[in-house]
């Protein structure tokens, strides 16, 4: 096989893999399992705990709607920069675990219902807090930045960040480590991070922020492929139920 040959085989290939018919309703239904796929490194909505086992808020809202469809809950580890392509791929019929409702995911996928109303906001080392309480106290020389790649955390840091040190990390986890270890100073996240990441470890991570950044107000959601209106509405149909406002006093997230 020569080299162009194989090369087109190669391309042809990844344009299949782009290009995958999603499982139908009833496929999904036949099958009796549903795909979540996760990037499983966001708390409290789905992270690994110490056991290395997936929880969350979205873990346990996975498994409520797998419970209510009589389907069984296969979780597919994905990440930020890929979780786009791996549902158009159809690697999983659902993601889940912290996604944020941008313009650009709406226009490709099926969003469901907010899950939970979110924004922007800087978490740093305690002891540093009075030093980092607005943007502008941030975006200076000196001042090391942390950013995972791939979501929206990545889009608030590369449009704000003019002046301060960009210290680009592995995934969300690594960012939060450069925090905890003070390898860098700021770290661009959700509030629900970080009131969990607060509250989970006090006096060492703390939001300097009194408030979410402008212009960062958010909604949480669930996402799937257009064409699945049933996955769609059974989603929404859970969110607006009794499970979800369980599952928000459960893991203390505010509404």
């Amino acid at each position: 096989m020569n080299r162009r040959f194989y090369g087109c085989v190669i391309l042809l290939s990844l344009l299949g893999a782009q290009s995958a018919v999603a499982r139908s309703w009833q496929e999904i239904k036949q099958s009796g399992e549903l795909r979540v796929g996760v990037p499983g490194d966001y708390a409290p909505l789905a992270f690994h705990d110490k056991q290395g086992d997936l929880a969350g808020f979205d873990i346990d809202m996975a498994k409520a709607l797998g419970h209510e469809q009589q389907l069984n809950v296969r979780f597919v580890l994905s990440s930020w920069p890929t979780l786009s392509a791996d549902l158009a791929a159809d690697k999983f019929d659902i993601a889940m675990g912290g996604i944020t409702d941008t313009p650009a995911r709406k226009s490709q996928f099926g969003l469901s219902a907010p899950v939970v109303k979110n924004g922007k906001i800087a978490m740093t080392q305690c002891d540093k807090v009075a030093q980092f309480a607005s943007l502008d106290a941030i975006d200076r020389k000196g001042v090391r930045v942390t950013v995972n790649p791939g979501g929206t955390n990545q889009e608030y840091v590369d449009k704000h960040i003019k002046d301060a040190q960009i210290v680009r990390a592995q995934d969300n986890i690594a960012s939060l480590q450069g925090i905890r270890s003070g390898q860098a100073d700021i770290m661009f996240t959700d509030l629900i991070e970080g009131d969990y990441y607060q509250s989970q470890e006090p006096c060492v991570f703390c939001v300097s922020t009194r408030q979410i950044l402008p212009g960062t107000a958010s909604d949480k959601v669930y996402m799937m492929h257009k064409d699945n209106q049933h996955l769609l509405d059974a989603v929404n149909a859970l969110l607006s139920g009794e499970s979800r406002n369980r599952l928000i006093t459960q893991w203390k997230m505010s509404e």
